[in-house]
């Protein structure tokens, strides 16, 4: 899988920006998300933009010396390298391995090693001090992330994760009080420089969480994965839709859940030449104990293209279908050494896995090859399967569907 790239930046020593790139992100690629290479390259980027705001107003350094670019993009490209040690104290041990690369030293002086160190260890958020220099004050600015579902979602997801034990109302009020007092008027998250492109996006964040009615209301839309991922011992095939429907229209506690939903009468019809194989007689919904044991003895995997995501609409179509936390496939993929087919069921979910492939889009029914390289385990070659959608809003025939499926196992 290709990692995002760092684009150039006349600016800034093209050694340096060449040491950065081969030596210095691909260590974020074992970091979560909030510190990863795609977070490192977004505040580089906008540290960078800061630089030529400053340099037009005339800003200059805390000697009088014009502002370096190559101290900032450097500052942003080390300032969460810490993380490894932890996330509490991570800003010092940033700063601490930055000082400690000598590789730096040949484009920059102790003094400004000193500076950077200074810049680094000054970045986050709850530092209760004002960043020491410029240089702080600008990795600072560029590190926020000022956008409502994002920092909604987080919180979300933090509060799940190690407070497994609250109820959704404990989870909503834990999460909006830190919103409110991380951004909320009097806030601990401060901006740096007033005419900040996030100055407009702190302003609009405040309104929202000004009206607790609207942040329950907004709340109630961010929905987490149900299940988790179906891996049989053996599996051979990875299934990944969108998400699954609102549990109001489950017809039984497994994927593809909705009887409205055709994927379990392809798979009746592919491997029976029955649609209705799967469906309890005479009810409305599947006979749960024979899909899991279909999928089991077949080696099929499946899960989602999206672990959270945000409903625009009470209904269960992918166009009202916001993403916000992908599935990381790759992890999922090296639970099952033996898969060689990642299959995704829709248009929205073919979407995402190729994204986080890396892999072109192929048309509905087709398929592309591709490697999958994970560290310390050799490369896999490995083929994604375009299907179309199981949902009855796909206008094609349900043998069509089948037809298509049976490419992927082989029948």
């Amino acid at each position: 899988m290709a990692a995002v790239e760092l684009r150039h930046y006349p600016q800034v020593s093209a050694p340096l920006q060449a040491y950065v790139r081969e030596s210095v992100l691909p260590r974020y690629d074992a970091y979560d998300k909030a510190h990863s290479r795609s977070h490192i390259l977004s505040v580089i980027s906008q540290s960078m933009e800061l630089y030529g705001r400053l340099v037009e107003k005339g800003e200059r350094g805390p000697d009088g010396a014009p502002l370096n670019p190559d101290m900032i993009f450097a500052i942003a490209a080390y300032h969460d390298i810490g993380v490894c040690e932890g996330r509490e104290f991570h800003h010092l041990a940033s700063g601490r391995m930055l000082e400690a690369d000598t590789v730096l030293r040949q484009w920059f002086s102790p003094d400004q090693i000193g500076l950077m160190r200074e810049a680094v260890e000054d970045h986050r958020s709850s530092n209760k001090s004002w960043p020491r220099s410029i240089y702080g004050r600008i990795v600072a600015e560029a590190d926020k992330l000022i956008d409502f579902d994002t920092v909604f979602s987080r919180a979300i997801l933090y509060a799940r994760a190690n407070y497994p034990e609250l109820t959704d109302e404990d989870i909503f009020q834990k999460s909006y009080g830190h919103l409110l007092e991380k951004y909320g008027e009097g806030g601990y998250m401060r901006l740096q420089f007033s005419d900040s492109p996030n100055a407009l996006r702190l302003a609009e964040l405040r309104g929202k969480l000004r009206d607790p009615e609207l942040m329950r209301r907004e709340f109630a839309l961010f929905q987490v994965h149900p299940l988790e991922p179906f891996v049989p011992d053996g599996a051979r095939v990875l299934l990944l839709g969108s998400f699954p429907p609102p549990h109001a229209r489950w017809s039984m506690e497994f994927f593809y859940p909705n009887f409205q939903n055709d994927m379990w009468r392809i798979m009746g019809l592919l491997f029976y030449g029955d649609a209705g194989h799967f469906v309890m007689p005479g009810q409305k919904r599947f006979d749960y104990e024979r899909v899991v044991e279909f999928c089991r003895r077949k080696g099929i995997a499946l899960y989602d293209a999206a672990y959270m995501v945000k409903r625009l609409r009470g209904n269960a179509s992918d166009n009202f279908l916001k993403i916000i936390e992908p599935t990381d496939i790759p992890a999922l993929l090296a639970r099952m050494p033996s898969c060689r087919a990642v299959v995704s069921t829709g248009g929205k979910s073919a979407e995402q896995i190729a994204s986080i492939l890396d892999v072109t889009v192929p048309p509905v029914g087709g398929s592309v090859s591709f490697s999958l390289s994970m560290p310390g385990a050799s490369s896999r070659s490995m083929t994604f399967f375009r299907m179309p959608s199981s949902s009855r809003a796909y206008p094609l025939p349900l043998a069509k569907k089948a037809a298509a499926y049976a490419g992927v196992f082989g029948i």
